[in-house]
């Protein structure tokens, strides 16, 4: 009997830039060894994220630093034998770098939509590109993040707004750094529990940036009343930037659901686990997109902390 090779799993972006008011173009990498045009992207190293995984290789295929917005979905095709799945998202350039050349790509290209559709080698990509043409740009988003894996209740004595994270809590907050580098100018607001707190501190650190804590969406805060957690929310996701709120499951799913009030959108049914985040995408404050992050993949070592 045949072993069955594993799915290659890989992510990328449709890279944009803004030419002029309304018109954008689109980058497109040439890879030698297949002689073809297509979006950049690339394999996912073990137990790296999704995302983390897009934001490095467009880096790498283009020299481009990217700010991330909405999902594109995802692709699957066959090459070489072989299974491969491929995740998508919009990205705006941001920074140029000097591109590194692999010998993977030896040429970036920069088109309009439709030059660029037309240049695409395989028609998948082409059905991604017309996903962003759709979605459009000029979207902000607001990220409701689940603080990372604490100490159990159980086994903890003090006030439960003192209880930190345990060690993979620790692990997943360190990590969060390579995911959400994905948004640049990211402002970093979090409940005063101490779990909230701990889980951006990596964060924090690598920005230099400050964190603004919100007492009214702590379990203890959310629960005494609700309204100062609804105004804030209906005024973070007003402001022209990136915003991640991180909070706690109690609290989370009736915070996206204010988020949504005045969108044809639902809550969706699944409850966070520690570390991941819904990832709420808006435009000029009317919501566009909900997109669901994972959290942090933990190594198989390690997963019984």
């Amino acid at each position: 009997m045949t072993k069955k090779v594993p799915t290659v799993r890989a992510a990328g972006a449709v890279l944009w830039r803004a030419t002029e008011p309304e018109k954008v173009e689109i980058a497109l990498v040439h890879r030698p060894r297949y002689d073809d045009w297509t979006l950049p992207k690339g394999k996912i190293e073990p137990y790296e994220h999704d995302l983390a995984a897009a934001y490095r290789e467009v880096l790498e295929e283009t020299g481009v630093k990217a700010i991330f917005g909405p999902e594109l979905g995802e692709i699957e095709y066959e090459a070489e034998g072989v299974d491969k799945k491929v995740r998508f998202w919009s990205a705006r350039a941001h920074e140029y770098t000097q591109r590194v050349d692999d010998g993977e790509v030896d040429e970036v290209r920069w088109l309009a939509p439709t030059e660029a559709r037309a240049l695409l080698t395989y028609e998948l990509d082409q059905r991604v590109l017309n996903s962003f043409l759709t979605i459009g740009t000029g979207t902000n988003a607001l990220i409701l993040l689940r603080h990372c894996k604490a100490i159990k209740r159980s086994a903890w004595d003090g006030d439960d707004d003192d209880r930190p994270l345990d060690a993979k809590g620790a692990r997943q907050a360190a990590r969060l750094v390579d995911i959400y580098r994905a948004y640049a100018d990211v402002e970093l607001h979090s409940s005063d529990a101490t779990r909230s707190q701990q889980s951006l501190q990596p964060l924090v650190r690598e920005r230099q940036s400050a964190l603004i804590t919100e007492p009214s969406v702590s379990e203890y805060g959310f629960k005494r009343d609700k309204v100062p957690a609804r105004a804030k929310v209906l005024d973070l996701i007003t402001l022209d930037r990136t915003v991640l709120l991180c909070s706690h499951r109690p609290v989370l799913p009736t915070l996206l659901e204010y988020a949504l009030e005045d969108s044809r959108f639902k809550t969706p049914a699944e409850n966070l686990e520690p570390g991941a985040a819904w990832i709420v995408h808006s435009r000029s404050g009317v919501v566009t997109q909900v997109d669901y992050l994972e959290a942090p993949p933990t190594p198989p070592s390690v997963e019984t902390d």
